[in-house]
């Protein structure tokens, strides 16, 4: 069976301008991939430049009572972007509510201990902050709707010190050693509520509910045209808490059994995931055929609602799909343990970046 040794976290992720690779248990202090020499060739341009290709990103994504959803923060250096979207599983509406940040109010925090990030939009205000001491994370967000769009008002908050909460840290290759990708990713369990106020003057309201949420942050020297796509799901079972991120990327490290990004949490306990195959020969909103050569993963994920974004600004343009489905199949942990399941709501994407 596939394994992938885990590490004790480093201190840095960069040491004497180099990257340091591997799958780490925990987290560092300072989630920071800056600094590295040379990471685009053998033009020694001074870092301040280099750093301007890294692209940053910050997800929560949540499954509480009867809403699955995803809030994201994109740092592109020249344009910053934030989105909340969400599903009602019972029928499938999607809300999108998103807003472009200026460079003076964006950023994704380095700090993993203590932090926060939020977008100040008058009309869409999100804030996502955490602290370690106190075991807490929190979401807040407060979007005005419009003609087709009601105003939606959420609180989630997370604990960090649930027996249920689990943490990955990965830094790879990408592809080769020159240039570093690194996801910070956990699952904890989670409550909230969410409102939605229409014109009509209706209202909808989610009480108190429990649930799984799922927190990562990424950075990436970004190459000038990458894609990729990724599942993942944070949900219940049997009393435990499921999560997992299977992604097939441009930004795949060349040896991708030594160095990836998948990842499995399960009852409390992490578990390294092998490359998989991506495929969907139905078209991107037919059925998601996940595999890969170990036997640890065979999963099918059914799209069920998507949403796609484009943003342009200047030499950057990006497409995102972001979907809604189920998934059905069976994963393997890292103890032997065979998790067979269906009908299990998730979240994919797929994305096209020029920059």
């Amino acid at each position: 069976m596939y394994t992938r040794e885990i590490s004790e976290t480093p201190e840095v992720l960069v040491k004497n301008y180099k990257p340091v690779f591997g799958t780490f248990r925990g987290h560092p202090k300072r989630f920071d991939i800056r600094g590295v020499f040379k990471p685009y060739g053998t033009v020694p341009l001074p870092t301040f430049i280099t750093n301007l290709r890294i692209k940053s990103r910050l997800t929560f994504s949540f499954d509480i009572g009867d809403y699955i959803g995803r809030i994201t923060f994109v740092d592109a250096k020249i344009i910053g972007y934030s989105e909340v979207i969400f599903w009602n599983k019972n029928t499938s509406q999607k809300f999108v509510y998103h807003s472009v940040m200026s460079m003076r109010k964006r950023f994704v925090p380095h700090d993993l201990e203590f932090a926060s990030t939020t977008s100040y939009s008058r009309k869409r205000y999100t804030r996502i902050s955490w602290d370690r001491k106190h075991g807490k994370l929190s979401v807040v967000f407060d979007l005005n709707g419009d003609s087709v769009r009601p105003t939606a008002h959420g609180a989630i908050s997370a604990d960090f010190t649930d027996e249920q909460f689990a943490e990955l840290t990965c830094s790879r290759p990408n592809p080769t050693s020159r240039r570093c990708s690194a996801l910070y990713n956990c699952t904890l369990p989670a409550h909230g509520t969410l409102s939605l106020a229409y014109k009509n003057g209706e209202t909808k309201t989610m009480s108190d509910s429990t649930g799984v949420s799922s927190f990562n942050i990424s950075r990436t020297y970004m190459k000038f045209r990458s894609h990729g796509e990724f599942v993942e799901c944070f949900s219940t079972m049997k009393g435990k808490n499921i999560a997992f991120r299977i992604a097939a990327e441009s930004h795949d490290a060349s040896n991708t059994d030594k160095y990836n990004l998948n990842m499995l949490f399960y009852d409390g306990k992490a578990t390294p995931l092998p490359p998989v195959v991506i495929t969907h020969n139905m078209g991107i909103n037919g059925p998601w055929v996940i595999q890969d050569t170990e036997n640890m993963v065979d999963l099918t994920f059914t799209p069920v609602s998507s949403n796609v974004k484009k943003i342009s600004a200047i030499i950057l343009r990006t497409v995102y799909r972001s979907i809604y489905g189920t998934f059905e199949g069976t994963l393997v942990t890292a103890d032997g343990e065979k998790i067979t399941f269906k009908s299990l709501p998730g979240l994919a994407e797929n994305y096209l970046i020029r920059l």
